[in-house]
């Protein structure tokens, strides 16, 4: 090895072994990156060679409170819990009820898709790997008669934006599906199910799929808000249920330092094995290319890897030269992340009371590089730059759309003209009201006012529930009406669907 090679290899930092983890540089970078973004609290658990070899909480559960965090502090793990729904599947098909190219209609009749080609051919495996054609209608939650059965019929209504197969586009719904179908295989549903066949076996005594199983534990955090511009507030904790297998995973780090232990055991638990490790390692296995653009350049950035892809119920990728195994979770006023590198047996765990933040990643990635043996980055400053880079985003669209609208412009109509019920397949009912000359805009749970932008595009500025709107602060929703070769209204485009108007 020649000598300047050898003299750079000496001076990296040697990888952490369970027996003499120091913790004292993961307090550090928790407390660093708490104080950067204005979290409240976290929860870490890192595991090493089959060990806890860290658990710790950190900050408040609520702030201005004295309500410590603890390891036994329950958090909603939201987009993790894919891994939950995917495990279980794999749990199904080592039994023989399932396979994982089972078409999904043989397991859920009901189930459509818009696109002919999804309809007939799409399996358990394209819902578990993003791969549908199908794209987030997350808006769909928005819904006042939404259960997992009518979420999973609405979507399937909606728009394609990509053809079947041919790219990897991030969707919750097909968890939810997944779910519904896990859960009526083992005689109940998803979150029952999910209870027996794997809360219970590894002990996770405080963990739950419902949010109210969650809030009623004795331990469990209040999620926060960090509002555009600023200002950090309690909100209450999402009521969303009805997507079960795509988000609603209740646990505490010590609960999710044993569920990595599971992991990275290859799906045994102490002597008992609940998962042949071959059934495992399909959801560790690589499905579909992940281009990361959006918030995924962000979670995934080129400094920390070269190549990412998604698994089951996983992102699978390079962590700086080591083969990682990782997801993330968002709800209104929580995060959440975990990080494998099953061939070093690690796994990291960070669960945060605030939204937006990146104390996750950030934590997650400096633990990593430490017990990896790794350079160290400033992660923290990185994903702190980067939440700055999406707020900025924010901004610019805002003053692009002020700059672009055109000036001294009326609606081609009077008021009361644009007033109606209008349709759309999969989004349902808006219903436009009309009053003293101002309108406003009811759909699903939500009701706007329709201020005047240009021409026949209003803002649709939220208003109601009053307790929700907050969530929509970085979002700018158009109604943007469309006439007819008679001059009437025929159509209004919102929430990026084309309702058309109702004839009664």
């Amino acid at each position: 090895m020649p000598r300047l090679a050898l003299v750079a290899l000496l001076l990296l930092p040697a990888a952490a072994r369970a027996g003499d983890f120091d913790p004292k540089p993961v307090d550090e970078v928790v407390e660093k990156a708490m104080a950067a973004c204005d979290a409240p609290g976290a929860a870490v658990v890192v595991v090493k060679d089959g060990e806890i070899i860290h658990l710790k909480g950190y900050g408040v559960k609520k702030q201005c409170t004295d309500e410590k965090v603890t390891p036994d502090t329950v958090f909603p793990i939201a987009s993790c819990s894919k891994a939950f729904t995917a495990t279980l599947v794999a749990m199904l098909a080592a039994d023989g009820k399932l396979k994982w190219d089972d078409k999904v209609r043989d397991h859920l009749p009901a189930f459509r898709l818009s696109d002919e080609l999804a309809d007939r051919e799409v399996t358990l495996r394209d819902l578990l790997c993003h791969r549908t054609g199908m794209p987030r209608h997350d808006l769909l939650w928005a819904m006042r008669d939404t259960d997992a059965d009518d979420l999973i019929r609405r979507w399937g209504r909606a728009k394609p934006s990509t053809s079947f197969r041919s790219t990897w586009e991030y969707s919750n719904v097909p968890f939810t599906t997944a779910g519904v179908v896990a859960g009526r295989l083992c005689g109940s549903d998803w979150a029952a199910a999910t209870k027996t066949r794997i809360f219970d076996p590894l002990g996770m005594t405080s963990s739950s799929g419902t949010s109210k199983a969650g809030q009623s534990a004795a331990d469990h955090a209040t999620p926060h808000y960090k509002r555009y511009g600023g200002g950090v507030e309690p909100v209450a904790w999402d009521d969303a249920d009805f997507i079960g297998g795509a988000g609603c995973v209740n646990s505490s780090a010590r609960d999710m330092g044993r569920w990595l232990q599971f992991q990275l055991a290859g799906g045994q638990a102490g002597d008992k094995r609940l998962l042949p490790a071959a059934a495992l390692k399909e959801t560790h296995c690589p499905q579909m290319v992940v281009k990361p653009t959006g918030p995924f350049a962000v979670y995934y950035p080129p400094k920390a890897g070269a190549y990412t892809a998604y698994g089951l119920g996983w992102f699978v990728h390079d962590y700086r030269g080591h083969l990682g195994v990782s997801h993330g979770g968002t709800l209104t006023g929580f995060r959440a992340q975990v990080m494998l590198v099953p061939e070093k047996k690690i796994g990291v765990c960070v669960l945060c009371n605030l939204r937006p933040s990146l104390v996750t990643e950030a934590v997650c990635k400096s633990v990593l590089d430490r017990l990896l043996g790794l350079p160290a980055e400033d992660w923290v400053k990185f994903h702190t730059g980067a939440q700055a880079g999406l707020e900025f985003q924010v901004a610019a669209g805002r003053t692009a759309r002020a700059i672009g609208r055109k000036a001294d412009t009326k609606p081609s109509l009077a008021p009361a003209k644009y007033a109606g019920k209008y349709d759309e397949p999969a989004y349902g009912r808006l219903v436009i009201a009309e009053a003293d000359g101002k309108l406003t805009a009811a759909w699903g749970r939500f009701t706007f006012r329709l201020d005047h932008h240009h021409l026949d595009t209003f803002t649709a500025v939220p208003v109601g529930p009053k307790d929700e709107v907050f969530s929509f602060d970085r979002a700018t929703l158009e109604a943007h009406f469309r006439l007819g070769p008679d001059g009437e209204v025929e159509g209004v485009r919102f929430v990026d669907q084309e309702f058309k108007r109702a004839k009664s």
